[in-house]
């Protein structure tokens, strides 16, 4: 099964569709739109805000994700709290982190939330704060 991504680029410009070629020790990668027969859209890391894998392409608008980490349950990876340039803020788990990579996946504590797993883009956030 092909797994629904949503590309955001620091612009703005928000790509849906899926990829076969993403890594995150390359510096581009393509976006298959999710409409289907499109032409596949070159995506610079260096561009980019976020690759998010997500449930559904449309999500919920009027759904707030939980800002804090559920009482006694383990958490895969270390907790973090993310601030990205443009003011969005994410609560969860760094779980695979190469330093040597432009990013770093992440995994909201939120299990309701429409974000499975993030690859994070380093120059594009504002701060990264690491909770005990």
């Amino acid at each position: 099964m092909e797994q629904k991504i949503v590309v955001t680029m620091r612009s703005g410009v928000v790509h849906k569709g899926i990829t076969h070629d993403f890594s995150p020790k390359q510096d581009v990668f393509h976006v298959l739109p999710a409409e289907g027969g499109g032409v596949p859209v070159r995506v610079s890391l260096n561009d980019m805000k976020a690759m998010f894998w997500v449930k559904d392409y449309l999500g919920n608008r009027d759904y707030v994700a939980r800002r804090d980490f559920e009482p006694g349950r383990a958490t895969e990876g270390r907790r973090a709290i993310l601030t990205f340039t443009d003011g969005e803020t994410m609560w969860g788990a760094v779980t695979e982190d190469d330093p040597s990579a432009p990013g770093f996946f992440f995994v909201p504590s939120d299990e309701r939330d429409n974000n499975l797993k993030i690859f994070v883009v380093r120059n594009g956030l504002k701060e990264l704060r690491w909770v005990p």
